[in-house]
């Protein structure tokens, strides 16, 4: 009787078979992503066949481009600025509301005060502890 080896379809035997396919097919996939990303990044580079008249247009669309992207860029960096200033001003606000409020809170709290109670936070310590008796 012939014993099974248990290790025979373990998860390393089965990749170590499939591992060179796949390395293969995932270089591959690597080097194709990459050009086209550098392609749409870049650019692709004129041929040197292309006369002269075609490569000056070539040129001043890449210059149109990259000023489209420098005056997108600006807008974009003057939004931000302007979304960051409205946020501190709205924060500021928020502040100076509370401010207020515990102001008001104060304020109110005082005029309720009893005129036992003011005349024991007027003057020194010594004076507070005769006032009260002790």
């Amino acid at each position: 009787m012939k014993t099974k080896n248990p290790w025979e379809s373990s998860f390393e035997n089965l990749t170590a078979s499939a591992g060179k396919p796949i390395k293969k097919a995932v270089t591959e996939v690597v080097k194709i992503t990459a050009e086209d990303v550098k392609k749409q990044l870049f650019g692709e580079a004129p041929p040197k066949e292309v006369p002269d008249q075609e490569q000056q247009k070539i040129k001043a669309e890449e210059e149109k481009k990259k000023a489209e992207m420098a005056g997108r860029l600006a807008r974009m960096e003057e939004e931000i600025k302007k979304i960051r200033e409205a946020r501190l001003k709205k924060e500021q606000q928020v502040k100076h509301e509370e401010k207020k409020a515990a102001s008001a809170k104060a304020t109110a709290a005082k005029k309720e005060m009893p005129i036992w109670q003011k005349a024991m936070n007027m003057g020194a310590q010594a004076e507070r502890r005769v006032n009260a008796g002790g």
